[in-house]
């Protein structure tokens, strides 16, 4: 999740519970204090009754000198009848026998009444449901001349419960419109926000990518900007860096170019002398093998010298890359291998497919990059052992590899082996005449062809080195 994101999505949600608690709340405590309100009432007008009751009961009784069960039922029903209710508040009064009928009721036939084992002198109420109406009943329990009756009083409470769930479909409409109204202005302000760190990640981005002119504009003096101010200062300083790296680095190679053209001439007459001096007969054994090893550090220079004017001239030269069968490259190259391969007494096998194996390259650097990776693996395999080459089209994708079954690499050197200079067996590299250069050629030619090396490589196992060239399409690729 990226930044603005999590200021846009975070703030949102938290306002959002925050507003949808209060909002409950509010409803439920205003719904609460109204239900109280009814409850005491309906309280109230019960108490009233029995209170009511009691003395209309007692003044008829004396005015009437008749106290019979029907007598009393009577007096209760005349109060009832003539008592100037609360409006929307039905009365039952049933007396506290078994199978008694009610005494006096103005309620609907499907409004239940407890059950009268469950009646007690505490008020107990409870919300009922009957068709698209609510009912709030209060049961209790009041005796006259020693005699239980059990009162039952409902009020119908359907506007308090209709105006309850209007204001929640009021609530619900407001909420949703104000988490509209506040996702945009969340979405609006987390990105005004967070652009200058975007403007800093896409700017970080392109030093990544080898820009290292890019800089952030600075406003404001909150923390973002004095990290740009900080990033500018690092992004000035790595500049100066790379371009006192560069410097030194096109200061080595026209050393590196004048030298080896220096040293040709003179290193030619060297070896000449030598020559000279080891195919003598005058000077004697001691003189021949002086001779003998002068030319061999000769030639060695030589080489040294003329890799390092390669290694200039690839990085300085823009090559026409044109489609290869890389087929008939390897046939080419076999012609060359062969001969030092058999004299080391190695072999050298070669799988070619049927079908053609294009790629956009440059016929004689191929035949180099192949020459210097074959030659590798023969110095490091022993007679006996077998070089393998082949080339195959995989996808999108043309794929050639050189296999030996000689030493090896450790694995803690195989991310060096492509360095300049970099030799893994320095004793056998000089005994072979290596200097290092060989793979870090490889992998400019490889560079140039826009192809990828792998390497792979067990110590006494042998080492595969992949090379991995795009695919040559006609399509894709006019002219």
């Amino acid at each position: 999740m990226k930044l603005w994101q999590k200021f846009c999505l975070w703030p949102l949600l938290f306002s959002v519970i925050i507003f949808l608690g209060t909002g409950i709340l509010l409803i439920e405590k205003n719904a609460g204090e109204v239900f109280q309100l009814n409850l005491t009432q309906l309280t109230e007008e019960q108490k009233s009754i029995s209170e009511g009751l009691n003395w209309y009961v007692y003044i008829s009784s004396i005015r009437d000198s008749k106290r019979g069960l029907g007598k009393l039922n009577q007096y209760i029903r005349e109060y009832m009848e003539n008592r100037s209710g609360i409006q929307g508040v039905c009365y039952h009064i049933t007396e506290y026998a078994q199978d008694a009928r009610p005494v006096y009721s103005n309620l609907e036939p499907e409004l239940p009444v407890m059950d009268m084992q469950d009646v007690t002198y505490a008020p107990q109420f409870k919300v009922l449901k009957y068709g698209e109406k609510s009912f709030l009943r209060l049961t209790s329990k009041f005796s006259f001349q020693g005699r239980p009756y059990m009162n039952t009083v409902f009020m119908d409470i359907t506007v308090f419960v209709k105006e309850r769930s209007r204001q929640y479909r009021y609530f619900f409409n407001l909420f949703l419109l104000s988490v509209i109204v506040l996702s945009a202005g969340m979405y609006g302000i987390s990105g005004y926000l967070t652009k200058p760190v975007r403007l800093l990640t896409d700017s970080i981005r392109k030093m990544g990518s080898g820009n290292y002119t890019e800089h952030v504009v600075v406003r404001g003096k909150d923390e973002i900007s004095e990290l740009a101010m900080r990033y500018n200062e690092m992004a000035r300083i790595i500049e100066e860096k790379i371009a006192a790296l560069e410097k030194t680095a096109e200061e080595q190679r026209r050393f590196i170019d004048n030298f080896s053209h220096e040293l040709r001439t003179p290193l030619t007459a060297v070896i000449g002398y030598a020559d000279l001096l080891r195919s003598s007969e005058n000077g004697g054994p001691a003189s021949q093998e002086l001779g003998e090893r002068i030319f061999k550090q000769g030639k060695r220079i030589e080489k040294l010298s003329e890799m390092m004017l390669q290694l200039v001239f690839l990085e300085r030269r823009s090559f026409a890359l044109v489609p290869c069968d890389l087929r008939e490259v390897l046939a080419e190259a076999e012609a060359v291998l062969a001969p030092s391969i058999l004299q080391a007494q190695m072999k050298l096998a070669l799988e070619i497919p049927e079908t053609p194996v294009i790629v956009l390259g440059e016929k004689d650097l191929l035949l180099n990059l192949i020459g210097n990776l074959a030659d590798n693996a023969r110095k490091a395999s022993a007679a006996g052992d077998s070089i393998r080459i082949s080339v195959r089209e995989e996808e999108a994708c043309a794929i050639m590899e050189i296999q030996d079954q000689g030493t090896g690499i450790p694995e803690e050197e195989q991310s060096k082996v492509f360095e300049t200079f970099y030799m893994v067996d320095k004793v056998r590299s000089r005994k072979n005449n290596g200097v290092g250069l060989g793979l870090s050629i490889c992998a400019d030619i490889a560079k140039i062809h826009h192809a990828a090396i792998e390497l792979e490589s067990k110590e006494q196992e042998g080492t595969k080195i992949k090379i991995i060239f795009p695919c040559y399409k006609p399509e894709t690729f006019p002219g």
